[in-house]
């Protein structure tokens, strides 16, 4: 339990301390951007003369993510994704006379080693901003508020997207009280399945834990016939085998499964549960969507969850990442080369938001923020910055494998929560508020 423990002790610091002595966290505490309302967009200085990592010919970038350790096997891919948005906006003259020159940092999924790449990249690097894919972000989420850097990235249920305005996900933004404020969508969907008895299981990683913990509860809310016979949050997050787990979800009765791990432990659970005999009427995973997992054992019949447009309906984003991933010969259908594509994307977004004739930080959170109609090109439906800002993301897309293929499932539309729940209050979503994503 002790990495658990980390994540919530030093996530619940990084809150607490901001909550004291950084207004920004004050303020996003509201949930629904409101506290955006009255922003007007900046327009860019004269001179770039004093803007951190900008020159007259680049812009500096951080990237921040594991490319190490035990969590690299789930997020090191994502830099692939990165390079290859970066390269084609620098081939493509994206952003005029300047091109992104990347700083790449290493936190080796280790909550101390976050920050300290953090500092490195802001203090010795001098970048202008940071793309992050890391489950350990948390840890330098204050620092960054603090000075002020624009953070793009893979959400990843932090509550630290949901609580400094200068960090965005790239399509989703979370609220900065996850334990209190969540949306109905996983029991919804288990419904829609057909699920009755419910197997959840999560690591011992503070992300993973809330994200089981708010599925469990929200199947006690709803109160729509489900039922978890089978809960647990303690897998180490270097665990691969699950022998254990699957005699237990065999056990329980379980005709259900829904989990908060990565691909190679969905994939672990897989086999074993197919070893034990048990083959579960519905499986959710919420990540782990590659072709590479295909012909695994336990894989078909899966259904996996996706926050972008699934690869098989060829958005026009997926058709721009797929031929610069095959000019770099390391093509990939994969989740995660994409969501660094997407990350990547994002954070051109904001430079451009700031004026490409002179980019500031300030201009870059300030007008990014501002933006209601991003969709990476297609990749998702229309994102409002300022209205995702501090709050549960309602829909999802889903794909389901069947003889060994993704096919999109909900006739490839987005599956909405049907309500939010908030301190224990259950209230029902709108239609505009669905459609808000």
């Amino acid at each position: 339990m002790a990495t658990r423990r980390l994540g919530v002790v030093l996530g619940a610091l990084t809150l607490t301390l901001g909550v004291t002595f950084g207004t920004a966290t004050v303020v996003g505490a509201q949930t629904g951007g409101n506290q955006f309302k009255n922003l007007k967009p900046i327009k860019p200085p004269k001179s770039c003369a004093n803007v951190p990592g900008v020159s007259n010919t680049e812009i500096k970038v951080g990237t921040l993510l594991p490319t190490s350790g035990a969590s690299a096997q789930s997020f090191a891919a994502g830099l692939d994704g990165i390079n290859a948005r970066i390269e084609k906006a620098n081939a493509d003259g994206e952003l005029g006379k300047r091109k992104i020159v990347l700083a790449n940092a290493d936190d080796a999924g280790d909550a101390a080693r976050n920050l300290t790449a953090a500092q490195d990249l802001v203090e010795q690097q001098t970048v202008f901003g940071i793309i992050e894919n890391s489950p350990f972000g948390f840890s330098s989420a204050k620092y960054l508020n603090e000075q002020k850097v624009p953070v793009v990235g893979w959400h990843l249920g932090l509550k630290e997207f949901g609580t400094y305005p200068n960090m965005f996900g790239w399509r989703n933004s979370t609220t900065p009280d996850p334990e209190n404020v969540y949306v109905t969508r996983t029991a919804d969907v288990l419904k829609k399945l057909g699920a009755a008895k419910i197997a959840l299981v999560g690591t011992n990683v503070a992300n993973s834990a809330t994200f089981i913990d708010q599925i469990d509860n929200v199947i006690k809310k709803t109160k729509n016939g489900l039922k978890v016979v089978y809960k647990t949050t303690d897998v180490p997050q270097t665990q691969k085998d699950f022998t254990a787990e699957a005699q237990k979800i065999k056990d329980s009765g379980a005709d259900a499964v829904y989990t908060g791990m990565d691909t190679l432990q969905n994939t672990g659970l897989s086999a074993a549960l197919t070893q034990a005999g048990v083959t579960p009427k519905v499986i959710v995973f919420p990540g782990g969507y590659d072709t590479r997992v295909l012909g695994l054992p336990g894989i078909d019949g899966a259904t996996f969850g996706l926050e972008f447009k699934p690869f098989e309906l060829n958005s026009p984003s997926f058709t721009e990442y797929k031929a610069a991933m095959d000019k770099d010969g390391k093509f990939a259908t994969g989740q995660i080369p994409y969501i660094g594509w997407l990350a990547a994307d994002a954070f051109i977004e904001g430079i451009k938001a700031a004026g490409v004739s002179c980019p500031t930080r300030e201009a870059f959170i300030n007008n990014l923020r501002l933006e209601k109609n991003y969709t990476s090109n297609g990749a998702f439906t229309p994102v409002d910055f300022r209205k995702i800002y501090g709050r549960p993301f309602y829909c999802v897309y889903y794909v389901k494998v069947q003889n060994k293929a993704f096919v999109p499932q909900f006739n490839g539309q987005p599956f909405c929560a049907t309500g939010i729940i908030k301190n224990g209050k259950l209230t029902k979503l709108t239609k505009a508020q669905q459609a808000e994503g």
